[in-house]
């Protein structure tokens, strides 16, 4: 006897509401991970040239660090070992506000930020020494070379690694499951288990994903348009 498609099936209660919350969650971990990763990567990233050595070391130690370890393995270490390293009553405090979703959005903003730092620092060098020199020969200190004049600078330059970035924090979030946050890929698997409509459920999951992707990746197509660096090339421009 052939499987049968029924793709209403999706539609019909709980089913619907689980989706949507699934999406929901999907979007609020990923939007969060990726505005705190992007705004600690670029700190870090901005240590690489510091004058002070120990802070160039660390930056490099935070990219090596997070930026090699699987993002599974660390989210395993962030919501079973973390916890075990603090205080019992924190612990416990960590648990009764939801530490799966915590743990989800702090692994997801580390890796991140650790990403968008190895990109700030291959910014870094296209900024080149020249406008450096020039800001300095100007009287500016260092933190205002880097802020005024650097740091907006490269941020124009590393808008599609940041696109890039985005995605991959959103694609991340599906990871979260492991840990019991009842993202998109978690609720479609619910579905599954309760209707075992495993296609209708996997493909919804899989077309929502695709959709979502296709959507951010044209919104900061815009975005680099608007805000290229002329003479410089635009993604899918030869």
């Amino acid at each position: 006897m052939g499987y049968e498609l029924q793709w209403s099936v999706l539609w019909d209660h709980p089913y619907r509401d689980w989706i949507l919350e699934g999406l929901y969650l999907t979007i609020q971990i990923s939007l969060i991970a990726w505005i705190c990763g992007l705004a600690i990567g670029i700190l870090i990233g901005m240590l690489s040239e510091s004058p002070r050595r120990p802070l160039v070391l660390l930056s490099v130690a935070y990219v090596e660090i997070f930026r090699n370890i699987p993002l599974l393995v660390q989210l395993f270490f962030a919501y079973f070992v973390l916890p075990l390293l603090l205080p019992l009553p924190i612990r416990r405090q960590l648990y009764e506000i939801g530490w799966e979703w915590g743990s989800a959005v702090l692994t997801l903003t580390v890796y991140t930020s650790a990403k968008v730092t190895g990109h700030v620092r291959s910014g870094l060098n296209a900024v080149g020494a020249g406008l450096r020199q020039a800001a300095l020969s100007t009287g500016l200190s260092w933190w205002q070379m880097e802020r005024c004049i650097v740091v907006p600078l490269l941020l124009r330059l590393i808008v599609p690694n940041i696109t890039t970035e985005f995605l991959t924090a959103f694609k991340g979030s599906s990871l979260a499951m492991a840990v019991g946050v009842m993202e998109t890929t978690y609720m479609t698997q619910r579905i599954g288990f309760q209707s075992f409509r495993w296609i209708e459920a996997n493909t919804v999951g899989t077309v929502v994903y695709l959709l979502l992707a296709w959507a951010v990746a044209i919104l900061m197509s815009v975005v680099e348009r608007k805000v290229r660096v002329p003479g410089l090339l635009q993604r899918g421009h030869a």
